[in-house]
Formats: structure tokens, C-alpha cells, sequence
């Protein structure tokens, strides 16, 4: 089972290779990036350990801290050196940075992405650890990894929050290696759904998530060892003059209540704006042409 450990607090005894990085997106780079540096940690006989920011640098993040301790518990990462991005924290140098981590956590070696940047300022860099591990002195060694391309796009969580943010989802998600998701409490909604002849579920859009292009989408969800696919509306509701920003989705070929319980949402692709229509049958109409474009019709 995944460990965390506090930066500054708590200790980790076995020796480790530590992949130093964000990590908010744990996107294809990043999965790259891990993966050399698990069979590095395999060679050596080192345990595997990941730095993750707790709350991010602020702002909205691609993956919440639970969801990015779920993927790297999935990927065997063995611990986290879980760290709190405040303003002490910002002010700390470069090499004072790698003597806490050391005092705390038995490092033998160190990973990042060639154009990884730590320290107040963002003056450590990839040399900077290269530096450090060439001083005999210090008995680590260092391996930087090149970036990973997406054409001539390098492949970065700013690039993957704006593909989100224009709605790009289909490309957002070959950058993740998985599709975006949401997890939220069903809970009650305005019941309009229902009358159009869609019932759906409304989800509670965790306010520390990257958001999505307001919009309709497909998505898919897994309910009880079962896998669907439905359409999402995320955004307000100017049928109904409703300027609340909402999660609805549509759960095709579901029937049930699912209210109180927790839902994650993959969102798949994006189908169409959100659109105010004359009636509420007109609506309807279009409804079905969205599930008849979700199910390949």
C-alpha cells in the first residue's frame, strides 16, 4: 500500500529513488517519466517515491490529491512526499530543498523531466541536480528524461487545462492516457430532467477540479460492476432560464436512484454547445438525437 509522507515531518528509512515534479495531471509525460524511473528503482533496489504538491500551486487542479495518490498507487509507486505549496515553502533555496528532503527521506537518487524548475525563484533545474549529484559527498546520482512531444506540442498540464477549458476533451485526453474525470455526490437537482423524458443524475463539481468548457458531453460511468455511457450537460440551462452552473448527466439504459452516493463521470467527447431552445419539447428533440449520436446511430 502507497505510503505518505510529510515533507519536513515524517521520515522514510529505505532507500529511495525520488521523482521530483508537480505531478497535478499525471499525464503521458509523467507516465513516461515513471515508468523509466520504476525499473531504475528496480535495477538499483530502491523503493520508488513521487513529491506531490497537496493543494497544487493554487488554482484549480487536473487531478485532485486523492485521485493522484489512486493513479500512482495503481502505477506501484511505493511513497509520496506529500508537500504543502506555501509561502515558506516558496522561499526555500534550491539545495536547502534537497536537505530537508535528505534529512527526512533515505535518498539515493533523484528523477525529474529535464525541464523540471524547484526552489525560490525556479532557479534549481536539471543541472542543479546534476551538480549536486557529481559532488562524491553527497552519495546520490541523477537521471533527467527528456520531454514527451504530442506532435510539436510538448506535452504539459497547462496545454491539458486549456484543451479542457476549449473543450478539446478527445485531446485532453490522449495527453492524460485516460479520460478526464469527475467524482462527485449525486444529489437532488430541479426534477426537469425527468419530465423531458431524461432523468438525471446531478453531481456536486468538486470546486479544487480543472473545469471542463460548459457544454454536452458524452461520458461513461461504471455503476455497481456495470459500464454506461450517457450524456452530460455541464454549464447553466437556458431552456429554463436556469444560469446556475450544473453537472446533469443523462445515464443511458439506467434505472434506478443513485442519490447520496458517490459518481465518478469519464467524459469522453464533446458533442455540442449548450444551446437555448423555444420549448421544452424542442429540447426533448434534440435529446434524442444526442443519445442517437452517443450510441453510433
Amino acid at each position: 500500500m502507497l505510503e505518505i509522507v510529510k515533507y519536513n515531518e515524517d521520515e522514510y528509512g529505505y532507500p529511495a529513488l525520488l521523482v521530483l515534479g508537480c505531478f497535478d495531471a499525471l499525464h503521458v509525460g509523467h507516465l513516461e517519466l515513471l515508468k523509466k524511473a520504476k525499473l531504475q528503482a528496480k535495477i538499483n533496489g530502491l523503493d520508488l517515491g513521487v513529491t506531490v504538491f497537496v493543494n497544487g500551486k493554487g488554482g484549480r487542479q487536473v487531478y485532485t490529491f486523492e485521485e493522484r495518490i489512486k493513479i500512482l498507487e495503481q502505477l506501484n509507486v511505493k511513497f509520496v512526499l506529500a508537500i504543502d505549496y506555501t509561502d515558506e515553502f516558496k522561499k526555500t533555496a534550491p539545495l536547502d530543498f534537497l536537505a530537508s528532503v535528505e534529512n527526512k527521506v533515505n535518498v539515493k537518487a533523484y528523477m525529474s523531466g529535464k525541464d523540471f524548475r524547484f526552489g525560490a525563484g525556479a532557479k534549481g533545474k536539471s543541472s542543479t541536480l546534476k551538480s549536486y549529484a557529481e559532488d562524491e559527498d553527497n552519495g546520490v546520482w541523477y537521471m533527467p528524461v527528456k520531454d514527451v512531444m504530442a506532435g510539436e506540442e510538448k506535452i504539459s498540464t497547462s496545454l491539458i487545462k486549456t484543451c479542457l477549458a476549449n473543450g478539446e476533451i478527445s485531446k485532453a485526453n490522449r495527453l492524460l492516457g485516460r479520460n478526464y474525470s469527475v467524482s462527485g455526490e449525486v444529489v437532488k437537482g430541479a426534477g426537469r430532467g425527468a419530465g423531458l423524458g431524461f432523468p438525471t443524475v446531478n453531481i456536486v463539481y468538486p470546486a479544487d477540479k480543472a473545469e471542463i468548457k460548459y457544454g454536452v458531453y458524452k461520458v461513461a460511468c461504471t455503476i455497481d460492476d456495470s459500464d454506461f455511457t450517457g450524456i452530460a450537460n455541464y454549464g447553466t440551462q437556458p431552456t429554463f432560464g436556469d444560469e446556475n452552473v450544473a453537472l446533469e448527466v443523462h445515464i443511458d439504459k439506467f434505472e434506478g436512484s443513485l442519490y447520496g452516493e458517490k459518481l465518478t463521470i469519464e467524459f469522453v467527447d464533446y458533442i455540442r454547445d449548450i444551446q437555448k431552445f423555444d420549448s421544452p419539447e424542442e429540447l426533448s428533440a434534440q435529446l434524442e438525437k444526442d443519445i442517437r449520436t452517443i450510441r453510433g446511430n
